[in-house]
């Protein structure tokens, strides 16, 4: 039997992400959409051919029996949305930040755990494939013990989050960052255990007025080695990048590229940069075969080869098996709590 799913908000991330991987699973079925703005609600039903739509998420509750609701909303509405849902016992798949703070965190938790329904927060990019061959290097001893990672994320300075002044991103605490750096957050803690923020550090760069600090970085502590997260609101690129130096080897990786480069160890000597250099020049030759192969794939199925997809279809066969979540509130919940630290300094 197919899992039915309602899907809360028609905006950006439900249309280019959630959506179309809904109608790419086979397990589950698209029973309803619900967006306060019905004429919204109802052009992007008619184009996933989606016959049931609300305005209003209760209705849609009370008529539809739900198995999933995902909820696609700004993240101040994150909190009241999913325990709602939980309380008429829907598992509940909902974007990053799962909260705008950590009470709010913890009431989505007991209301899971209350009402025996899975809580699921969207951090795709944990399946990334370069951060998941990321991940192998690190556990695997490639790298060796941990000394530090450091993630980026860069938010191109004329995108559509930046200038539009009404934007639901710049009322959230913190302003802008409280969207952009949960990635950076849950990737930083996916490799660092107990990271904490110790130093924070915001600028403002660039000349959108409405943005009163567009440059942050944030320097962590943690069991197993040192990190930073940064984010900039003035980049001419979009995209996110993961280095990691271990006593061994490092690693610079480009998520949006989905490239790993390990570069060869080397001395101060000609003849050892050089070598390096060569065996760096064979992994650029299989990036770019893994990037013929990747574009050929989406080329035939794009939603297929994206992070989103992969995530999912994990949160999907997790409900399917009775089995943990590809990220539990619990996790979702150490996110906020980092994210909600950094934002007060900001």
């Amino acid at each position: 039997m197919r899992l039915r799913i309602g899907v809360v908000g028609a905006g950006h991330i439900a249309m280019e992400s959630h959506l179309p991987v809904f109608k790419n699973l086979k397990e589950v079925e698209i029973a309803a959409i619900c967006d306060q703005r019905l004429p919204v609600a109802e052009e992007v039903a008619s184009k996933f051919g989606v016959k049931s739509v609300f305005a209003d998420m209760s209705e849609m509750l009370g008529k539809e029996k739900l198995d999933v609701a995902d909820i696609c909303t700004p993240p101040q509405t994150h909190a009241e949305l999913s325990i709602q849902a939980m309380e008429n016992g829907c598992n509940v798949l909902v974007e990053k930040p799962m909260a705008t703070n950590i009470k709010d965190a913890d009431r989505m938790i007991n209301s899971s755990e209350r009402n025996s329904v899975e809580l699921c927060v969207v951090h795709q990019n944990l399946c990334n494939p370069a951060v998941v061959k990321a991940r192998h290097l690190v556990e695997s001893g490639t790298l060796g013990d941990l000394l530090s990672v450091d993630v980026q994320t860069f938010e191109m300075k004329d995108s559509e989050t930046i200038l539009n002044q009404n934007h639901w991103s710049h009322t959230l605490p913190g302003g802008i960052f409280f969207e952009i750096l949960p990635h950076s957050i849950y990737l930083l803690q996916s490799f660092l255990e107990g990271a904490t923020p110790v130093q924070i550090l915001s600028r403002k760069l660039g000349s959108v007025k409405w943005i009163p600090k567009d440059e942050i970085r944030v320097l962590v502590e943690a069991r197993n080695g040192i990190g930073s997260i940064g984010a900039s609101c003035n980049s001419l690129i979009h995209g996110d990048r993961l280095d990691i130096i271990g006593t061994r080897k490092a690693l610079s990786a480009d998520l949006w590229g989905r490239t790993v480069l390990v570069p060869r160890p080397h001395t101060i000597s000609s003849l050892s940069v050089g070598m390096s250099n060569v065996h760096l020049c064979l992994q650029l030759f299989k990036v770019i075969g893994s990037t013929a192969s990747t574009f050929l794939k989406a080329i035939r199925n794009p939603v297929q080869v994206s992070a989103h997809y992969d995530f999912i279809s994990k949160f999907i066969n997790s409900i399917r098996n009775e089995t943990e979540p590809p990220t539990t509130g619990e996790d979702g919940r150490e996110t906020v709590k980092t994210l909600e630290t950094i934002c007060k300094q900001i």
